[in-house]
């Protein structure tokens, strides 16, 4: 629906699984508007549109980078205003999501400082769309892939503590299973 086939791409050769990093919405919204805050509330309605794409370009997984643990550092205020868009684009994106058969994984590594309303719309986004059979759309919020390390290494060492199991056992698949994204394969690109 209102998507096209643009790439020409032999199906065979498109990537399986894409991720996006959200980078630049500060630059953009100062350059354009002379405000941080508006960058951001155009950089979420991109997420749509990048579902939208690869969908049509009949790519399986994507993955967006929205807004990182180290991002908690920025300014109280434009936390604020990011928490608000967040809480009322997640409304938008599971409505979306439904009509156009997405599912929605929310990736963290740290939800705890995530406001109760946020956190709150982002668990309907994901179970409204747990039964969705196309495009997966992970959305890293609130997460840090060195914290993601860490959790890993922990958990195969209390699993090796736990069932006297020797640490060199260790392979990329007890690694594989316990990243966030385990739901996909790794990203292509």
């Amino acid at each position: 629906r209102d998507t096209r086939c643009e790439s020409g791409i032999v199906r065979d050769d498109l990537p399986r699984h894409i991720a996006f990093i959200m980078d630049g919405n500060r630059r953009y919204g100062r350059k354009t508007y002379g405000n941080t805050v508006a960058g951001h509330w155009d950089g979420s309605r991109k997420v749509l549109d990048v579902a939208k794409w690869c969908i049509a370009e009949r790519i399986p997984y994507a993955t967006v980078y929205a807004f990182s643990t180290e991002n908690w550092k920025r300014d109280p205020v434009e936390i604020a205003s990011l928490m608000e868009i967040f809480a009322r684009y997640c409304e938008e994106l599971r409505i979306e999501s439904i009509e156009r058969n997405i599912r929605v994984c929310i990736l963290s590594t740290d939800p705890s400082p995530l406001p109760s309303h946020v956190a709150e719309g982002l668990r309907r986004l994901q179970n409204e769309t747990a039964t969705c059979t196309g495009l997966c759309l992970n959305v890293c919020l609130s997460y840090g892939s060195r914290s993601e390390m860490v959790q890993v290494c922990r958990s195969l060492v209390s699993d090796c503590i736990q069932q006297g199991r020797d640490a060199s056992t260790i392979n990329e698949t007890d690694i594989s299973m316990r990243l966030l994204p385990h739901n996909c394969p790794a990203p292509d690109i």
